[in-house]
This record gives structure tokens, C-alpha cells and sequence, in this order.
């Protein structure tokens, strides 16, 4: 299948725009690691639009982890390797069954959140666990609603910015917590190769606030492509469309 096709059943699939389409093929080969939060706190109600079944945070990362294997299987990648921060095990995700069987097994959240002790797991410079291929790039997505348990934020910005190269990190914010967000957009988002991405509603209204559509779909690819390219890791500080200023001095007429 020429890049062309392929690049065409992507758009049709995930109506997306062309270029984006074409970005998305670049994930392809990653290796690619979630780390997700299963501490107590993600049993916290984050939506009662449903007054009879609300919405926990728990819920939303399901959702967010199903359309995410769903994404990577039209872009044709191998699927992502999950941990929860609480679980020793790694579990290999090639499909929404995969994740439907994990997700059966472990009905509810419940521990702390070491973060530093996950990250170490992947940011030590040994290959990833399950990784198809040790000497290429990989994305971490780090999926939580808190701070670290085991850390503060200066050590975990020290700890992220010694990674090995080659290695991009995203953290996907699980809370309506706006002090929490605000310390890793503070402390973490300025290291290069990291993306700090707020929950849909939240990043849709940053984004769409300097300019920047953000489907759902969309809002994936960031979450994807963010700490690897800018154009996508941006959105939500300025308008990615806008037309590049124009550098030089003024004419005076005089």
C-alpha cells in the first residue's frame, strides 16, 4: 500500500487533516509505554453529567486508554505496553480486546502513586520490557490525577530530564484539580521532549482559546505527538495556524 492510500484510510477513519494524518505515520515503530495512575483517588467523581451512573476519573482513563489503541491500530502501529503504577506486571495491548480482558481482571482503583519508582522502570536506559525494538525511540505516556507519592517535583523533573535520548514523555492529566495541573505545567512541561496534556474538555478549551480546533481525535494526537513535535505540543499556548511573523527592520517614509 503506497503512503498515499494509507495516508487516505487514515483521514477517512479518523477524520483528521491530511498533514496530521502524515505526522501520525512517525509514531509508527515507537516503542511506546503507558504508565497509568491506579491509585485510590482516581475512584473521584469527575462528571455527574449521568446524575445516575457519574463519571470517575478511573472511568475517563478507560475510555481515553480504548480510543487510544483504536487510534494506533488505523496508523498501523504495534499497540503500547501498560503498567499500572500500582501492579508489577506489564501487560502488551494489540487490541481493544486486550485492554476489555485487563481492565476485567483489575475492577477498581486502589494504592498510592509512585511515580518515580514507574519512571525508573523505563527512563534508566534499559530496553522496555516488552519493547519490539530496543535501539529505537520511545514514548512514555505517564495517565494520573495527582502528585507523586514518592517524590517531589524537583526530583522528578531532575529524574526526567536525565533520560536517555531518543525518549519523549507525556503526562496525560486525569483530575480537575487546577493546583495539580499547574505544578507539572510548571515544574515538568518546560523540559524539552515533554507534554503535559490536561483532560479533553480542559485541553479543548486552551487549544480552541489561541485558535486550534481540538477534536477528540485530535486531542489523541497530541497526547501522541506532542512531546515529539512542536506544532502539536503548542496548541494550547499559541495559534499553530497563524501565518509566521515577519523579522527585519521598518521602512521610515519620510
Amino acid at each position: 500500500m503506497s503512503l498515499k492510500d494509507r495516508v487516505m484510510i487514515m483521514q477517512t477513519k479518523l477524520d483528521l487533516p491530511e498533514d496530521t494524518c502524515r505526522d501520525l505515520l512517525t509514531i509508527h515503530g515507537m516503542n511506546i509505554l503507558v504508565i497509568a495512575d491506579d491509585s485510590s483517588s482516581m475512584s473521584a467523581v469527575s462528571s455527574t453529567a449521568n446524575v445516575y451512573e457519574p463519571t470517575t476519573r478511573w472511568d475517563e482513563l478507560k475510555q481515553t486508554l480504548m480510543r487510544l489503541v483504536t487510534m494506533m491500530l488505523v496508523v498501523d502501529n504495534h499497540g503500547f505496553d501498560l503498567k499500572f503504577m500500582n501492579d508489577d506486571n506489564w501487560y502488551k495491548i494489540n487490541s481493544e480486546a486486550d485492554l476489555t480482558q485487563i481492565f476485567q481482571s483489575k475492577s477498581h482503583p486502589l494504592g498510592l502513586t509512585p511515580l518515580k519508582a514507574n519512571l525508573s522502570l523505563v527512563l534508566s536506559g534499559t530496553p522496555p520490557p516488552l519493547a519490539l525494538n530496543s535501539e529505537g525511540e520511545t514514548l512514555v505516556i505517564v495517565m494520573t490525577d495527582g502528585e507523586p507519592s514518592d517524590t517531589n517535583f524537583n526530583s522528578l523533573r531532575n529524574q526526567i530530564q536525565t533520560r536517555p535520548p531518543q525518549t519523549y514523555v507525556t503526562f496525560i492529566m486525569c483530575t480537575e484539580e487546577d493546583a495539580v495541573v499547574d505544578a507539572y505545567q510548571s515544574c515538568i512541561d518546560p523540559i524539552k521532549g515533554v507534554d503535559i496534556v490536561d483532560d479533553y474538555k480542559s485541553e479543548k478549551k486552551l487549544c480552541e482559546g489561541h485558535g486550534n480546533k481540538l477534536s477528540f481525535n485530535m486531542y489523541l494526537g497530541k497526547c501522541l505527538m506532542g512531546a515529539k513535535l512542536d506544532k502539536y505540543g503548542h496548541m494550547d499556548e499559541k495559534n499553530m495556524n497563524a501565518p509566521p511573523k515577519r523579522e527585519g527592520g521598518c521602512c521610515t517614509l519620510s
